[in-house]
């Protein structure tokens, strides 16, 4: 199958306010006949979202570790979807409409009425209101740093959220992003922020059923606001190591994965295409992070040192198995994102140069220039690729011993700021800007020691703070392109991260039970089932297959 690139960003927002029922906008996307919705036309669907061994009870939304996948989307859903594989197109949610006043430092939703929550309470105003005076109380949970001063219940279909700065550019952040969380049930907790949620209440289309260290299940929400909608009654999460998928995949266990697979016609298409399918659009990019509070590493020259002795190429060849291509060192998908990088930029590449590397280097000691590159030991291809920058950078003197850890173990260490280096992806947005501020603005950079939601490289920089406010301070397009060509000027010019390639969105899927999955044909969201809410959105598209 052929890699879909990025679309170019168009105009201003569009609002698709004729999909106000979302899962009746697409006719399927690989094909195939819509079957029946009786109970026994509509199998369980079990999905892999993630490697692990065994699963933590926690279904908070706003957790950054130990959150089990489908907890945003499928049981808590945002007031927007805004689908990133069509940069522009926004669908209402739980929310109708969206008005700014006060100079974008305040919005006011219309929210969707006769929406319940799954244990029959009404979905106010209220509700809304409460999860974002929560955020703004417990800031550990404000993963989009947004700048809360108020959020007010208007009417029970009307709230408005007031913020310290502008934020027309935050809209994604605040309402495509933002899972919304029941007052009645959380305002009983003393410390949300340490809240596990174990019994989620939610207006999504999905409920928990069971749960163990090995399995958890949702089932149906009977009183979801979507008419006939899921229409695959039971969803199951079997926790898989990465060995045991690959398994899995072969022997047909597993109907939806967001795997990395080494082999794939081999291992899983197996000579059923018109069965066993995969998708794997670019999601964002895959950077190398430097951590930026170790003294040697924040020196310049050693990153744009590290940068020249790599082989993206091949890393992408070996690693990847060429399944996606190498960034742009804006980080700025291409081709599809010429407007955001600077024009005399845009044609620049990645060229490998040991001599001057090495001349880069002269000045710093040798026996500094030993780091420990931290992986994720589930994500095999991020293994390989490690293992090939550390053999490009012993040749310009640099020792990099590779250290694959547990999936939770490396998202606390990094998040923490516990690593030399790592390589981690930065998910894309609406726009290029999402990225770029998800990787660099400095009110994301936490103490070493306490989480952060992005900017892991801990970078701070006074220009680069002002083109992201700059950024969120207009709605004009124009200006907005070139606060985020500023941004890549800084990725180019002072590297305060390397990008390697851009990150696929894995999907693996199965059409014998279910049709109507993304495509590249009909990409309504991202197929990933890791991908949230695009993974609930995804199910509500999706069809019995014809019997």
């Amino acid at each position: 199958m052929r890699r879909r690139e990025m679309r170019r960003p168009v105009g201003r927002v569009a609002v698709v306010l004729a999909a106000l029922v979302l899962a009746g906008c697409s006719g399927g996307g690989d094909g195939g006949g819509g079957g029946g919705t009786a109970e026994a036309d509509a199998p369980p669907l079990v999905i892999h979202a993630v490697d692990a061994g065994t699963f933590q009870e926690d279904f908070n939304p706003y957790h950054l570790e130990g959150v089990n996948f489908g907890t945003s989307g499928m049981i808590h859903e945002t007031l927007m979807y805004f689908n990133k594989l069509k940069p522009g197109e926004i669908t209402p949610w739980l929310a109708l409409d969206h008005k700014w006043s006060n100079k974008g430092k305040s919005v006011t939703f219309t929210l969707r009425q006769n929406v319940k929550w799954s244990d029959g309470q009404p979905f106010t105003a209220d509700d809304v209101a409460f999860t974002f005076q929560m955020l703004k109380k417990y800031p550990q949970l404000n993963r989009n740093a947004l700048e809360i001063e108020e959020a007010e219940a208007l009417a029970p279909d009307k709230v408005r959220v007031d913020f310290g700065n502008t934020s027309y550019a935050k809209l994604f952040n605040i309402a495509g992003n933002s899972p919304i969380v029941p007052k009645h049930v959380w305002e009983k907790e003393k410390d949300p922020a340490t809240f596990t949620n174990p019994k989620p209440v939610g207006t999504g289309p999905y409920t928990l059923s069971k749960f163990s260290a090995q399995l958890y299940e949702l089932v149906k929400n009977p009183s979801y606001w979507q008419p006939g909608k899921p229409e695959v009654p039971v969803l199951r999460f079997p926790a898989y190591t990465a060995n045991a998928l690959q398994t899995a995949l072969q022997q047909g266990e597993v109907d939806w994965a967001g795997a990395f697979v080494p082999d794939i016609e081999k291992i899983y298409v197996q000579g059923k295409p018109e069965q066993n399918k995969f998708f794997f659009p670019p999601e964002g990019v895959v950077t190398l992070l430097p951590n930026l509070t170790n003294p040697v590493l924040a020196k310049p020259e050693v990153r744009a040192a590290m940068s020249l002795a790599i082989d993206r190429d091949k890393i992408v060849r070996v690693a990847e198995r060429g399944y996606t291509k190498v960034a742009h060192p804006t980080g700025v998908p291409m081709p599809g994102g010429e407007a955001y990088i600077p024009p005399e930029y845009r044609a620049l590449s990645y060229k490998m140069d040991i001599e001057k590397a090495k001349e880069l280097l002269k000045g710093v000691d040798p026996a500094q220039l030993k780091f420990t590159l931290l992986v994720p030991s589930p994500f095999t291809d991020w293994v390989n690729a490690a293992q090939l920058i550390r053999e490009d950078l012993a040749k310009i003197g640099i020792t990099v011993e590779t250290r694959g850890v547990a999936f939770q173990d490396w998202v606390s260490k990094v998040g923490k700021g516990n690593y030399d280096l790592s390589i981690r992806a930065t998910a894309a947005g609406p726009t290029p800007y999402f990225q770029m501020r998800s990787m660099l603005f400095g009110g994301l950079a936490e103490p070493v020691g306490e989480a952060a939601t992005g900017n892991y490289e801990r970078w701070k920089d006074a220009e680069t703070d002002k083109l992201i406010d700059a950024y969120a301070a207009t709605e004009d397009e124009t200006e907005q392109q070139e606060a985020t060509q500023g941004l890549g000027k800084i990725m180019v010019e002072k590297m305060p991260t390397l990008p390697l390639f851009y990150s696929p969105s894995w999907a693996q899927y199965r059409t014998n039970k279910y049709v109507g999955w993304p495509s590249e044909q009909d990409p309504y969201a991202m197929p990933s089932p890791y991908t949230s809410p695009d993974a609930a959105v995804v199910l509500l598209h999706l069809k019995p297959a014809g019997k």
